[in-house]
């Protein structure tokens, strides 16, 4: 028997029964919609997760700290462990940081030391990492590495106050909150640019004497860099200079020939998220304790699988359900179509092609009922996101368009969906569908086979 025969046979026999082959149909279909929601459901969850945590910082980046230290390793953050991490296979860069301690700092700018800051802090990092590490610049650029230039952070300027205005009028405000209690971002400019303003760094030893002469250091900022405190609370006050520009001035300052730094941490980037956890093991093997968004990620996402395997069970009970109705649906094939099988023994019809038959029947039942699960999943999942994203709330004021529903379809960058049915998790809906329905009508099409042709055809 030609394989378009036994596809005509199985379709024939479908259409003959529409009323059982649609109810069977839409047992698959609950099934397979009940599996792919609560699945896509989990997934939404590991979505937002993973933008909450790129939302604190960048998942590539670990954060290393001195560990106890282990038999026979040195976990001090010096400029060995530099070099050591920079050898780590999977390295991008590595950010060292080290405090300016031992010194009271202010900053004056302006003609005739107009403008004040009477606190500043200075944090040394490497100058050549600042970009590969991912800081941004608000205005200037990356000072290059031993060039005496700095990087400030956004809000430097508002830090100082204005000598010649009385109190309550010195200072710029720039936290403005709106009447909904929201942060503003509308705020007023600092007194003056300090990409285009000479600033000055005045330095005052903890031991000497609070009227002693402090020593004034000439600060040439070549940019401003965007605030992210994941990076350090530098980004957004604070003054960044390369670490061999902050060592020549503690030698100027502390009459010394050499100064040697103990970082308070480094910051090792990994050259992709794949990476991560592997660089991370290998720092700490070296003895050093490490912290990174990865290791959050990892944890979170297990529990998200969890979730998602207990809904996914949740969704199969309907599946099996339907399982059970395929099975009963083909073995009532069976039954009625006895002396039909016995005609096709009769025939000369291979024992494979009649198993095939059935087979294909209970397969195609299974598929055409994942087919429809699916596509009504898409639908109720683009609902569930709309619904989250509070479309149909809020009256006539708030319309539904092309945008929001590809949107709760497919996300975006500020999207954030609730149901995430992704091409794995389809492609996986319809495969189960499928072969459910093959399973199901296994034990059915052997039965067929193993009718006698003689006693078929004296079947009533």
């Amino acid at each position: 028997m030609r394989f378009a025969d036994i596809v005509k046979m199985c379709l024939d026999s479908l259409k003959r029964r529409k009323g059982r082959t649609i109810l069977t149909v839409l047992g698959v279909f609950i099934g397979c919609t009940s599996i792919i929601v609560m699945v896509s459901i989990g997934a939404g969850m590991k979505e937002s997760q993973d933008k909450m945590i790129e939302s604190m910082g960048d998942v590539t980046v670990i954060q290393v700290y001195r560990g106890g230290g282990r038999e026979g390793q040195d976990s001090k953050l010096d400029d060995k462990a530099v070099e050591n991490f920079r050898a780590i296979a999977g390295v991008q860069a590595v950010m060292p940081k080290v405090s300016f301690d031992g010194y009271n700092i202010t900053a004056v700018a302006g003609i005739n030391d107009r403008y004040v800051a009477d606190w500043c802090n200075i944090i040394g990092v490497d100058a050549g990492a600042l970009e590969a590490m991912g800081y941004e610049l608000v205005e200037g650029s990356f000072p290059a590495p031993g060039s005496g230039q700095a990087v400030v952070g956004q809000y430097f300027a508002y830090n100082f106050r204005d000598t010649l205005k009385p109190d309550g009028r010195n200072y710029v405000e720039r936290w403005i909150w709106d009447e909904q209690g929201n942060l503003s971002t509308d705020i007023p400019d600092p007194f003056f640019d300090p990409t285009k303003t000479a600033v000055k760094l005045q330095f005052l030893s903890y031991e000497a004497d609070p009227t002693a002469t402090p020593t004034d250091f000439e600060l040439k900022i070549a940019g401003l860099t965007k605030e992210d405190y994941s990076k350090g609370w530098e980004t957004s006050e604070g003054v960044m200079m390369d670490i061999e520009d902050m060592r020549e001035l503690l030698n100027t300052l502390n009459n010394t020939r050499t100064t040697k730094f103990e970082y308070s941490q480094i910051y090792v980037k990994a050259t992709d998220i794949k990476t991560v956890s592997g660089v991370e093991e290998d720092i700490k093997n070296l003895g050093y304790e490490t912290y990174s968004m990865q290791s959050m990620r990892d944890e979170l996402n297990k529990q998200a699988q969890r979730i998602e395997l207990m809904l996914g069970g949740l969704g199969a009970i309907s599946l099996l359900v339907a399982a059970i109705g395929i099975a009963n649906t083909m073995t009532m094939s069976v039954s009625e179509r006895t002396k039909e099988i016995g005609i096709m023994k009769a025939m000369g019809c291979y024992v494979r092609d009649i198993r095939m038959m059935f087979l294909m029947e209970a397969g195609s039942i299974g598929l055409l009922g994942g087919v429809i699960g699916l596509l009504f999943s898409f639908l109720v999942s683009i609902v569930i996101n709309l619904l989250a994203q509070g479309s149909f709330v809020g009256g006539p004021a708030v319309q539904i368009s092309l945008e929001t529903i590809l949107q709760a379809a497919f996300g975006g960058d500020d999207i954030t969906r609730v149901s995430v049915i992704t091409p794995a998790l389809a492609l996986f809906g319809l495969v189960f569908s499928f072969f459910v329905g093959l399973l199901s009508g296994y034990s059915p099409a052997n039965k067929a086979v193993k009718v006698s042709a003689l006693e078929a055809i004296r079947n009533e």
